[in-house]
């Protein structure tokens, strides 16, 4: 594996579609701040300060302002954010799923590389999410034929703490596949369907799973009976 290259996120990769309105909130608060200096320049005035009070108050007060304003504004737009994810997801119980637009331009560029060390960086983070890993290994298997890794990030992906059914029976299908095909491992494969079949006993998911297991038994591809295509 070659070695990682270091990434630091900026706030378009943290907030994604986001960033662009919370930038203006950064502007709009920046705005309230320049506009507020003549009038506390005029207070001073107003007031008789001596010069170094009039230079406080004319610095920090702007400043102050600019902080206040920004604290407004974003308390402002995060609840537009939540309010719109709400109406988006139909519930305002499901988080924000990030799109990662970064990477996918970085791809578009022709620099998988630097998407591929993107994600990495991003994986490595105390706090990533399944998302990352699954979107980190389509990219490695599609794109680098890196089936290994992709593989790998799968296995992360089932294993962490908060893999969504949905997301584990993804995962696991498509690890299936991995090593039902490039990687020449058809017993893992089977491993992973039986357990999938087992974990959702009674369920289209555990259905699918056995489909595929007796395809993959008959010399069939199990990517045409993938479990995650269940309803």
């Amino acid at each position: 594996m070659p070695e990682r290259r270091s990434y630091k996120t900026t706030l378009f990769d943290r907030e994604g579609p986001d960033a662009g309105i919370r930038m203006k909130a950064y502007g709009y608060a920046a705005i309230a701040g320049g506009v507020s200096i003549p009038m506390f320049a005029a207070l001073g005035v107003l007031w008789g300060l001596p010069p170094a009070r009039f230079l406080a108050l004319a610095l920090l007060g702007p400043a102050f302002m600019t902080v206040i304003v920004a604290k407004m504004a974003l308390k402002a737009v995060s609840g537009v954010e939540v309010a719109g994810h709400a109406i988006l997801a139909g519930t305002n119980s499901t988080p924000y799923t990030e799109q990662y637009s970064y990477q996918q331009t970085l791809v578009m560029q022709g620099r998988l590389d630097d998407a591929l060390a993107s994600y990495e960086a991003i994986i490595a983070e105390e706090n990533s999410t399944v998302d990352v890993r699954i979107r980190a290994a389509e990219l490695y298997a599609r794109e680098a034929k890196r089936h290994d890794r992709a593989a790998e990030l799968l296995r992360e992906a089932i294993r962490h703490p908060q893999c969504s059914p949905a997301e584990e029976v993804y995962s696991a299908t498509r690890l299936a596949d991995l090593l039902s095909g490039p990687l020449g491992q058809p017993g893992r494969a089977l491993v992973e369907l039986r357990r999938l079949a087992d974990r959702y006993a009674g369920t289209p998911v555990s259905d699918r799973a056995k489909e595929a297991i007796r395809v993959m038994k008959t010399g069939g591809p199990v990517d045409h009976y993938r479990a995650a295509e269940a309803d």
